[in-house]
This record gives C-alpha cells, structure tokens and sequence, in this order.
C-alpha cells in the first residue's frame, strides 16, 4: 500500500497507444494544487494488483472490452463488490461498437462514467478527469463524516466498545452465534455511594478486564449503563468450558479504580446455538438468572420460567381485551361474618373472568392485567359494581386496591366522580391495599392513603403477615381493619408456626385497637380456632363461596 499527496489516475487499456495519449495529455497538469500521478495497467489482474498497492487512487479509466469483451465490467465489480471500494470515481471507455448502449452500463453498473475512446484523445479529457476529482473528494468526505457519524452512533461513550447498535448490525452478519449478556450486579450502588464518575470508571475498567480475558475468541460490546456483552461466531462448542466460567472469572477479578480495589459480581445471560431474536433470548435467559438473586448464570432454553409466564401474559392479556368487550369481567361478592353476633356485615368484591364458559379467579390472571397496563381498568369496574351494590344493599363492601391503581394519575378523580354518581357514603366501602413492592417508605402513596381515610373510606392492610406487609405500616397508615393472611389461617389448627405468627399479629392489632379479618376460614375446626383467639370478623368457605349474586344467611 502506498500513499502519495498527488492524485493517483490508474489507466486501465490493452492499447498502449491510449497510454500515451493520457499520459502526454495530463502531463504538468495541476488540479487543485495537486500533481497528477499516472499508473498504467495492460489487463485486468495487473490492475488489481495496481488497486492493492495504490488504495488511495482517486480516479481509473477502464477499457470496457480489453481483450475480451466483459473484462472490463467484471473489473468494476470486481472493485466495489470486492474491494468494496466505493470511493474511487470509474470512467468507462468505449471503442466502436459499443457492447451495449450507455444508458444500461450506468443504470446496471456502479461506474461514474461512460465515454468514447475519441472523448479522450481531446481536450475534453481534462474536463473529464477535473470534474471526475473533484467528485472524489466530495464523496471522500462524504464518507469520511458518514463513518464518524456511524463510529459516534455504535460506540459507548463512556468504554469506547462497540454498543448495541453495533452488535445488531454484526448479529446480522453471521450464521450460527453464541451471545453472552453481562449484568453488573447492585452498580446502583456504586454510583448512589461513590458517584457517576467514580461509576463510569468501573464500567471502564471493566470493559478492559472483559476485553483483556476474552478479546481473542470473543467480540466485547458495551451495551448500556452496566450491561456488557461478548459475541461468538466461531469454534462455538469449543468455548463451553469458557462459557460456564464466566461467572467465577468475574468473581474472583479485581478490579483498580482510583487506587480503590473493586470486587464485583455479575447476573449472565447466555444464548448459544439459537437462530434468530439473539439478544431477545439472552435478556429472557438473564432475567431467568435474576430471578434466583446476584451472580447467577443461565442459559436460555425455550422452556425457562418466564418464557412460560411471557406466553401467559400474552394470551391472557387478550382474553381480558376481548372479556371486557364481551361483558366477561364479573364481580364476585364473599361473605364477611361478625363472629360475635354471626351475622353478615360486609362483602368483599372478587374480579371473576368469563372464559370458554369457565370462571377463571385473578390467579390466572392479574399478573398479565399488570404486564398489560388493564389492572386499572378493572379496578375502575370493580369499584362501579361495588358502588351499586351499596345502593341495593345495606351491608359495607370491600375491594382489593394495588399500589398500581394508588400511582395512576386519574384514580382520585374517577373515585370522587364516581362515589358522586351513586350517592355512597364512602364509610360503606373499604379499601384492602395490596402489595406487589412495600408501600412503607413510599411517602406519596402514603399520603394518598390516609386522605382517602379522611374523606370518609375505610382501610384495610391485605394478606397481613405475608408478601411485603410489615408492622411499621401500622404506625405510617391510619389502618380500620387487618386481613390475616390465608396462608396461616387455614394451616392454624395443626401448624405451630401459623399459631405463633397468626397470635402475634392478633395481639399486636387488638393493642392498637385494630381489628382483625381473617380470611380462608375453611373448616369449622379453624373457625372455632380463630374464635378462640379473640378475631373479630371470619371469612372464607366455610361461610360461604364468592357468589354472583349476594349470599344471605337464612
């Protein structure tokens, strides 16, 4: 390869008469403060040969028909399918009779030219060649601004490695692949503690590790914040020890920031030998790894658990679309016993779906109503039913309430509306508040919740014992009622543990004057239990079922 500040024409004729005709033409000649520098070629191959030693040649002239007719035109594929060398400016020349009209060689072939041997023995010729430079450079900083702009748009800024961009693009280039997804394990942390840029540096120093240990068999990407990833396309079964090894080498690095040894850990992902949706299954088979806590490794297998839970989500989530158009979204309506007295004096209201002539409970699916953005939409229904409810019964009623619901930005509006609407006096109903991530250090929905205490509705903490609920909540929420949790209540006969939890949160409640429901009281014998322990309000099958229409005892 050669470079030179004189702009390099390559003539490319088995006529050496043209040569000399060009050469004797453009002799002394300047453009642009340049030389022109000449080289001559007899014949295709050399002219490859000319193209491999001079790679910054600007301009070429090619005999269409040299030797045989075609040679010319396999020589300009040659140059951009090959070479892939789009820059080079290419003038076709023709002698009589021309092999096919001009306007088919341009339409059909990358070439800028396409002139008569006669063109060039004129002054024309220099006209020519000064336009065809002068595009050369146009096109070179065209590509050279493109190519930055391309480098800027696939590198990370922070590590300089290729980003997710950039392995889309070579996840496109190659048959079978293995692609390894790795997440830094608690790197919030880091930055909350030491800062954004003590945390880019580890993200730097971690590039280099990865790129240190695995370069040589293994492209490295950094494809945002502290997910990195390597990609294999070839010797793929012979990088399984490297693969499962991944994790312990992350583990046992150190790594030198600031003077400050950092340990970490990372969760992994990995795809191996799967065709299509590459990264796609390698986030499935790192949120699998997640699931188990840090510093896991799993690979994805079309039968990980939440491919099965992705699925579920989807066809539930069109099940409930098409219940709601249909009219299959049901209240259902349990039963709430005052054990003391035995009477019914309240109802809690239970979302039922109506599907192949089935009732499915929320089991099913309240978790792809969530995945789907509908749990609002079936609050919303809910709290309509039980609001018409109150103006046909005198009993209370409650209805479950997610934090979900709490965040959306039309809840307080459409309760206000709705309760107006009906005419009910909010004490009838109450509120059981549902966790799916703790709500006692979430100050808003706190609030939200003690105003809605305010107004006039009554609270109630839901499945107290299990999931997120904690007592702190009973000094942060202006409570009414607790909800002992199922799971102990009807193991409470013969399960010391479920004794022991389920009495202290009995005796905490009743010291704070709060009384107690518990639910899925499914047997006399559990009934009785609970009597003895002072709960004040039983709920469950043994009452009775969650009915369509209200039960009513006899």
């Amino acid at each position: 390869m050669s470079t030179s500040k004189n702009w390099k024409v390559l003539l490319v004729d088995d006529d050496i008469t043209i040569h000399s005709i060009i050469e004797e033409s453009l002799k002394n000649k300047i453009i642009r403060n340049r030389n022109i520098e000449i080289h001559t070629a007899l014949d295709s191959e050399s002219a490859k040969k000319a193209l491999n030693k001079h790679t910054d040649t600007a301009l070429i002239f090619i005999d269409i028909s040299m030797h045989t007719v075609g040679s010319g035109l396999a020589l300009v594929k040659y140059i951009r399918e090959v070479l892939k060398n789009d820059t080079l400016r290419i003038i076709l020349v023709a002698s009589e009779p021309e092999p096919m009209p001009a306007e088919d060689i341009i339409e059909h072939y990358d070439v800028n030219d396409y002139v008569h041997r006669d063109d060039i023995e004129t002054k024309r010729l220099f006209t020519i060649i000064r336009t065809s430079l002068k595009q050369y450079i146009q096109f070179k900083e065209l590509k050279q601004n493109r190519d930055e702009l391309y480098e800027q748009l696939t590198t990370n800024p922070v590590t300089k490695l290729p980003n997710r961009i950039k392995l889309s693009h070579m996840l496109d280039q190659y048959g079978d692949q293995c692609l390894v997804l790795i997440n830094i394990d608690d790197f919030s942390l880091i930055n909350d503690k030491q800062g954004f840029e003590f945390g880019d540096e580890v993200l730097r120093e971690f590039g280099k590790f990865l790129q240190k240990k695995y370069a040589k068999i293994m492209d490295i990407f950094h494809l945002q914040a502290d997910l990195f990833a390597l990609l294999c396309h070839k010797d793929i079964d012979k990088l399984q020890k490297t693969l499962t090894s991944i994790k312990e080498e992350i583990e046992k690095n150190v790594l030198n920031v600031y003077g400050n040894k950092i340990h970490i850990t990372a969760s992994i992902g990995i795809a191996l030998h799967e065709e299509g949706n590459l990264i796609q299954k390698a986030e499935f088979a790192l949120k699998e790894a997640r699931i188990f806590g840090k510093n896991n490794l799993m690979k994805y297998s079309s039968d990980l658990n939440i491919i099965q839970t992705i699925h579920a989500n989807s066809k539930w989530s069109q099940i409930i679309r098409e219940a709601f158009k249909e009219n299959n979204i049901l209240a259902y309506f349990q039963p709430i016993e005052k054990i003391k007295t035995g009477e019914i004096v309240k109802y809690e209201a239970l979302v039922r779906l109506k599907h192949n002539d089935k009732i499915h409970s929320p089991i099913k699916f309240l978790d792809a109503a969530l995945y789907s953005g509908q749990i609002f939409e079936i609050f919303k229904f809910m709290f309509e039913e039980v609001c018409k409810k109150t103006t046909q019964n005198p009993e209370s009623f409650t209805l479950n309430i997610s934090e979900y619901d709490l965040k959306h930005p039309l809840f307080k509006e459409y309760i206000f509306k709705t309760i107006k609407k009906y005419n009910v006096n909010p004490s009838r109903i109450t509120f059981e508040v549902l966790e799916h991530n703790s709500i006692s250090h979430n100050r808003s929905i706190q609030e939200l919740i003690n105003e809605l205490h305010d107004y006039g509705f009554k609270i109630a903490i839901d499945d107290f014992g299990a999931h997120c609920s904690n007592f702190s909540q009973l000094n942060n929420l202006k409570i009414d009622f607790i909800k002992l949790d199922g799971a102990f209540v009807k193991n409470i006969v013969d399960d010391v543990n479920s004794q022991i939890i389920s009495k202290t949160i009995i005796d905490f409640s009743h010291q704070k004057n709060i009384p107690v429901i518990a639910e899925f009281v499914c047997s006399q014998d559990v009934y009785e239990y609970i009597k003895n322990l002072g709960v004040e309000f039983a709920q469950g099958y043994t009452i009775s079922a969650p009915t369509l229409e209200l039960f009513k005892k006899k």
